[in-house]
Formats: C-alpha cells, sequence, structure tokens
C-alpha cells in the first residue's frame, strides 16, 4: 500500500504530526487530487479495520474531509503511513495465558 502513495522512509512515531489542526479546505480542490486523496484514506480504513485499531481517530479526522481536501490533509495522511512505517512490527495479543478474559457489551437497541 504505502508504495503507492510514494511514501518517504523516514518513519515518525506519532500517527498526527504534533499540533496539527484539522481545517476545512476554503479552494475546491482538482478532481485528480481529490481521487488520490479518497485512495489513500480508503487504504487506511482498510487497515484500521481491519488490524490496526490505533490509528482510528486520524483515520476518522482524514476521513471527515473527503468532500474537499487539502494538500495539508494529504501530508497527513502521509505522515501517518510513515507511522505504519516505524510501527509495522506492533500487534494486539489475545493469548488467555493472564487468566482474564475478553469481555464485550453490546446495547440491543
Amino acid at each position: 500500500m504505502l508504495a503507492c502513495f510514494n511514501v518517504a522512509t523516514n518513519p515518525t512515531h506519532t500517527p498526527l504530526p504534533s499540533e496539527f489542526s484539522f481545517k476545512p479546505n476554503k479552494k475546491q480542490c482538482d478532481p485528480k487530487f481529490h481521487q488520490k486523496y479518497q485512495q489513500l484514506v480508503g487504504s487506511l480504513i482498510y487497515l484500521m479495520i481491519g488490524s490496526r485499531p490505533d490509528i482510528g481517530f486520524t483515520v476518522v479526522k482524514l476521513a471527515q474531509q473527503m468532500a474537499n481536501p487539502s494538500n495539508d490533509h494529504y501530508r497527513v495522511g502521509l505522515h501517518l503511513c510513515r507511522y505504519l512505517l516505524a510501527t509495522h512490527r506492533y500487534w494486539l495479543v489475545y493469548n488467555g495465558l493472564s487468566n482474564k478474559s475478553l469481555v464485550a457489551y453490546s446495547d440491543s437497541d
């Protein structure tokens, strides 16, 4: 996935750049750029749902900008890809050795 977006090989250890604020784009974005942004965010959503819940906040914020993204939003998406490069060996482990069980709750309404 990362090769498709020409992600630089300088990994980072935070999913968001420090002090970044998501601000709406005031200009209309180019249709080709818009499609490229949608592909990036769609790939990140797939990763988030399938194996990386730790990127959820950033991915949701990127998806909220889907209608009219800016270059800053795209750069944050690439920053998140660099975070994924740095943390590709992170995973959740549920091995049952702690004698604690996984408990889930659901609201039936």
